[in-house]
């Protein structure tokens, strides 16, 4: 399990540690786990996606073949997460994951936040840490930015949870994927999608300034409105 923290900024208000998390959950749920309160999922799974996060709608399509495999909303943190209907989440192949980090948008850029994200990421990983900038990006009128972050050879090991009785583990994969930060107007959007297969050399990673594009050609663009 991958999970992140920001790190802690100096002079906000009151001191108050910001803590959110990416998790990466060996659990499956239904796409109704969506439903209630501000979180829901409008439209075809097959299309276009509006999901209401916090105080925003965050706007995307996904493939066909895809399905909604975890969600979980807390008082500051949302998460959505989908993968292929052949994949089972514990051993994923592909995987697009929507987040929603509530207040995070004052408190930090959208290139601060994906580097905070890299370093952590850098944590979990036990080979090489790959991590190109893209650059600045505007959604919507929203400023964003956006890197490829992966990790030659990722371990692959889940414990055991409420979701799923018994742990597991398989060999080490290689892990890369395209990450778009977000400013909402009070919180912080971010929006992956990665691949995970064989262990591969950072120095030519599967995945690149020269070929992400068409790599994200199923699921972007992305939208953000009120």
């Amino acid at each position: 399990m991958f999970c992140y923290k920001p790190p802690k900024k100096s002079g906000n208000k009151g001191g108050i540690e910001l803590l959110a998390a990416v998790v990466l959950i060996s659990a499956m749920v239904t796409p109704s786990a969506l439903g209630g309160g501000s979180a829901g999922l409008a439209g075809s799974i097959a299309h276009n996606h509006k999901l209401s996060i916090f105080d925003q709608k965050l706007s995307f399509t996904l493939p066909e073949d895809w399905k909604l495999a975890f969600s979980e909303k807390q008082n500051t943190m949302f998460s959505a997460e989908f993968t292929p209907v052949s994949d089972e989440l514990r051993d994923w192949s592909s995987l697009f994951c929507v987040q929603g980090f509530k207040g995070l948008a004052d408190s930090f850029s959208p290139e601060t936040f994906l580097d905070s994200i890299a370093a952590t990421y850098e944590e979990s990983c036990t080979g090489e840490i790959t991590y190109q900038k893209l650059g600045e990006s505007d959604i919507d009128g929203y400023s964003g930015f956006t890197a490829i972050i992966g990790c030659s050879h990722m371990p692959n090991t889940h414990k055991a949870t409420q979701f799923n009785a018994k742990s597991y583990s398989s060999d080490p994969k290689g892990e890369i994927g395209h990450y778009t930060a977000i400013s909402g107007e009070q919180d912080m959007y971010l929006l992956h999608q990665s691949m995970r297969g064989e262990v591969f050399n950072a120095e030519t990673p599967p995945l690149e300034p020269a070929n992400y594009r068409e790599f994200m050609a199923t699921i972007a663009p992305y939208g953000l409105s009120r």
